[in-house]
């Protein structure tokens, strides 16, 4: 069983999932209040926060979505999606994606690149623990970058041997 975020110490290295800014983010969110708390953390220096890049789309992506989704029009998040697409002026209208890479940036979360090389180092992930391609991806970071501990809700992680994971529970 994880640890949770309060087992994380000060002056760790800490990557993010995009599930833990995302719950930060919007305060209808399950796990707001742990998620925001520990970004707090990041941002006075506590600790220190990474998110990869495709995360970081991510976490962009899903906040236009949610905005969308919180105006009322529509039920499901496939059906927002879909909306989206076939009217791009929707999505012009939309708030709160506009400044998030900034706000992430101010949180002092360091965005970390992705590289062919990553590409390569995440398959172990996939092949040998059943991992999809995002998640391997944030492994093959952290691996890279020397990461040892993972901020997330997902437990699929808890499977990689060598990983500190913590959830927000």
């Amino acid at each position: 069983m994880s640890k949770t975020f309060r087992h994380i110490g000060a002056n760790i290295e800490v990557m993010l999932d995009a599930n833990v800014v995302v719950y930060a983010l919007f305060p209808q969110a399950h796990f707001h209040e742990r998620c925001k708390q520990l970004l707090v953390r990041g941002a006075k220096g506590e600790i220190r926060l990474h998110l990869v890049v495709n995360t970081a789309a991510d976490v962009i992506h899903r906040a236009m979505v949610l905005e969308a989704l919180a105006q009322g029009q529509f039920q499901k998040s496939a059906e927002v999606v879909n909306h989206l697409k076939q009217n791009p002026q929707t999505i012009q209208n939309l708030s709160r994606y506009k400044t998030l890479l900034r706000d992430l940036v101010q949180a002092r979360i360091n965005i970390l690149p992705l590289t062919y090389r990553d590409l390569h180092t995440s398959k172990p992930y996939r092949d040998n623990y059943g991992l999809m391609t995002n998640d391997s991806l944030i492994l093959a970071v952290m691996k890279r970058e020397k990461i040892q501990h993972l901020a997330t809700n997902d437990t699929d992680f808890e499977r990689i041997p060598g990983i500190a994971v913590r959830v927000p529970g």
